[in-house]
C-alpha cells in the first residue's frame, strides 16, 4: 500500500516541480494529480507537457498515481455551462492519462440537492448513470478508471446510494469507488461504518479529519474521526489502494518555509495508518 496525496495548497506556493520534490523528499510514495485546477483542465499545456511532468515523478519516486477531475460536474438551470464541464472533465481524464494516472475522481452531479425527496433521489440517480455513462467511452478509450466519490446533496452521499450507481453501472473496469473518509464522517455515515458497507468496490481513498460539522480537510488524529476503527475497517474489507491524502489545510497556518516539514510531519503519520491496516491484517 502506497502513501500517496495531492498537492492541494503546496501547489499554490511552490508550483508543480518543487512539489513534487517536496513530497518525494518527505516520503510520500505517490501523488494525486489536482486536474480540478483550471490550468489542468484547459489547453494551457500540451501533451508533451503532461508526459514530461509524469515522467519527472517517477524519476523523483512519487509517481502520478491518480487524478481529481473539475468539479462540480453540473450547474442548475445551465445546460451550456453544465456541458462545458463535461468536456473539461474529459480532457482532465486525457490529461491524468499522459500522466501515467491508473483512475480519475469524478465528481457525482449535484446541482438538485436530492437527499431529501425520493422523487427527487431517483430522477437524480438516473441523471448520474447518464453522466458517467456518457463518460464510459473516454475511459475506455483513454485507458483510465473512473473513480466515484462519496460527497453531499448527492446520490452518492449514503452507501446505499453509491453501491446502487456502482451495481447500475455494471461495469467494474471502468467504475470503481473514491471512498472519502472526511466526507463520511461529517455527513454523519460513520465513517468506518461506511467502509464496511462499501466492502471491496473501493478502488481509492481521500483521507482527511474534521470536527464532525466542517470539512476541513485536516491532518488524521486533527479532528474526531475514529482511526483505529477507519483502518480495521479498511483491514476487514481487503483494501489494497493507496492510502491518498486530502488533508493539505492541516499547513495553511504553517510558513511557507516549512512547507518539507509539514509535509514530513503529515507523511510520518500516514506511514502510521498504513502499519495500523497490516497489524488488523495480522501482516
Amino acid at each position: 500500500m502506497l502513501l500517496t496525496t495531492n498537492f492541494i495548497l503546496f501547489h499554490d506556493e511552490l508550483g508543480l516541480e518543487k512539489t513534487i520534490d517536496v513530497f518525494a523528499a518527505a516520503g510520500f510514495e505517490g501523488i494525486e494529480f489536482n486536474a480540478d485546477l483550471k490550468e489542468y483542465y484547459t489547453d494551457a499545456h500540451d501533451e508533451a507537457f503532461y508526459r514530461q511532468m509524469g515522467a519527472y515523478a517517477v524519476d523523483k519516486g512519487v509517481p502520478i498515481t491518480q487524478a481529481h477531475a473539475p468539479f462540480p460536474s453540473a450547474y442548475p438551470d445551465d445546460e451550456a455551462r453544465t456541458e462545458q464541464r463535461f468536456h473539461e472533465i474529459v480532457k482532465s481524464m486525457q490529461h491524468a492519462a499522459w500522466l501515467g494516472a491508473e483512475m480519475i475522481v469524478v465528481h457525482p452531479c449535484t446541482h438538485i440537492d436530492c437527499t431529501a425527496d425520493p422523487t427527487v433521489f431517483e430522477s437524480m440517480m438516473e441523471y448520474n448513470l447518464n453522466f458517467y455513462r456518457r463518460l464510459a467511452p473516454y475511459a475506455k478509450e483513454f485507458g483510465i478508471k473512473i473513480a466515484i466519490e462519496n460527497i453531499s446533496r448527492s446520490v452518492t452521499t449514503r452507501a446505499d446510494g453509491l453501491l446502487r450507481l456502482l451495481q447500475t453501472l455494471n461495469d467494474s473496469e471502468t467504475f470503481t469507488v473514491c471512498y472519502d473518509v472526511g466526507h463520511a464522517h461529517h455527513l454523519g455515515q460513520g465513517a468506518a461504518e461506511m467502509i464496511l458497507a462499501l466492502g471491496d468496490i473501493i478502488g481509492c481513498t481521500h483521507i482527511h479529519d474534521n470536527d464532525g460539522a466542517h470539512d476541513s480537510h485536516t491532518l488524521p488524529y486533527y479532528g474526531t474521526i475514529d482511526w483505529e476503527a477507519v483502518m480495521q475497517a479498511f483491514a476487514e474489507v481487503g483494501y489494497k489502494g493507496n492510502l491518498n491524502y486530502e488533508a493539505g489545510y492541516f499547513v495553511r497556518r504553517a510558513p511557507v518555509a516549512l512547507r518539507l516539514e509539514s509535509a514530513t510531519y503529515m507523511a510520518a503519520v500516514g506511514k502510521h495508518l498504513i502499519q495500523k491496516i497490516y497489524q488488523h491484517q495480522g501482516v
